[in-house]
């Protein structure tokens, strides 16, 4: 070999050689540095955990482990268990959240069947099953940003030493946001389709129901706020805006709008617009609901029959159009009152 290839090739083996070095390097440093986060987020577990534990809420897990790398971290709890002091206890069958390691701040989050709950005090218990449930969290340095929920096929058992109740649905969600109109509201969205209740055989379509509530001022909500502490900071008052909730069954249709407010018992008050499209379909397959003979029913049918159309409803059909007056939540159409709104907090807690 001569001297020229032999010197043509040593420059040529220590490129190699320092391109071999930073490979090195960088895995070591990104190793290093995908394990420095696991720890980090390892102790941040452990002080949550420890936080419920403080509160009197014991949160335990099967087995809890952390993995993912090189690109994600991935937390895996099997058996998500939760124990308070009242003896209430909640149990999921596997809570699994992933997030990327170049963007912590968005967060995806499975869940395993099943959920179930069991409130002693209350004689209440329940069991949720589904097929797939996910969600996605985004958040920033100080507050969440944006969640969304999808459950498919849920089925919900709820039993007491009275009555079991199962209702099952095509599919549920959930979306929570800061307004894009409103500067610090906060747009709560939640949706449900193809809703059945085994029990009430009368129901012979499924429900779908519709709810997007706008908190004036609730910013704070997505920052770990109480809604009471929220309450309280506005003055007493937490203006809610209703901007559309609505049940279909069938060729029925029932909405409503209006404006509300929380008080600082919990209580709602507030004037809401309710709109009735073809409510018959509506009425005859909640008859089974109440008593025979039921005053009640007679009033509401006797008024529903006796109206006509005066407006329309968010779809543009005709509907008829019934002001509903909710005063420190008693629920009040005309002279007929529907029932009370139980309180959304405790005065105190």
């Amino acid at each position: 070999m001569s001297s020229d290839t032999a010197a043509g090739k040593t420059p040529s083996r220590r490129k190699y050689l320092l391109l071999i070095g930073v490979i090195i390097t960088v895995v070591a440093g990104w190793s290093g540095a995908w394990a420095y986060g696991r720890t980090i987020l390892a102790d941040q577990l452990d002080m949550q955990f420890g936080r419920f534990s403080e509160q009197g809420t014991e949160v335990t897990c099967n087995d809890l482990t952390i993995g993912g790398y090189p690109w994600r971290y991935e937390i895996r709890c099997d058996d998500l268990k939760s124990l308070d002091l009242s003896g209430s206890e909640g149990a999921v069958g596997g809570l699994t959240a992933v997030a990327l390691v170049y963007n912590p701040w968005h967060v995806i989050f499975e869940a395993a069947a099943p959920a179930a709950v069991s409130l002693p005090l209350a004689g209440v218990s329940g069991e949720l099953t589904w097929e797939t449930a996910r969600a996605s969290a985004r958040y920033s340095t100080e507050a969440l940003g944006k969640v969304d929920v999808v459950v498919t096929k849920p089925a919900l058992t709820v039993q007491n030493p009275a009555a079991e109740v199962r209702v099952v649905s095509e599919k549920a969600e959930f979306h929570l946001r800061p307004s894009p109109e409103t500067t610090g509201a906060v747009d709560g969205f939640f949706s449900i389709d193809g809703l059945t209740v085994e029990q009430l055989p009368s129901l012979a379509n499924p429900v779908d129901a519709r709810l997007h509530l706008q908190v004036l001022n609730g910013a704070p909500l997505l920052s770990g706020a109480d809604l009471r502490s929220l309450v309280l900071a506005n003055g007493g008052e937490l203006p809610v805006r209703l901007v559309l909730a609505e049940v279909a069954l069938g060729a029925s249709r029932i909405g409503s709008q209006g404006d509300l407010t929380v008080n600082g018992a919990g209580a709602l008050s507030g004037t809401l617009t309710l709109t009735l499209v073809q409510p018959g379909d509506m009425l005859n397959s909640i008859r089974p609901l109440f008593p025979p003979n039921s005053n009640e029913f007679s009033i509401v049918e006797s008024l529903l029959s006796s109206l006509q159309p005066t407006g329309t409803d968010h779809h543009g059909d005709p509907a008829i159009e019934i002001p509903l007056l909710i005063d420190n939540g008693l629920m009040r159409m005309g002279f007929v009152t529907l029932g009370r709104i139980p309180p959304l907090f405790q005065a105190g807690s």
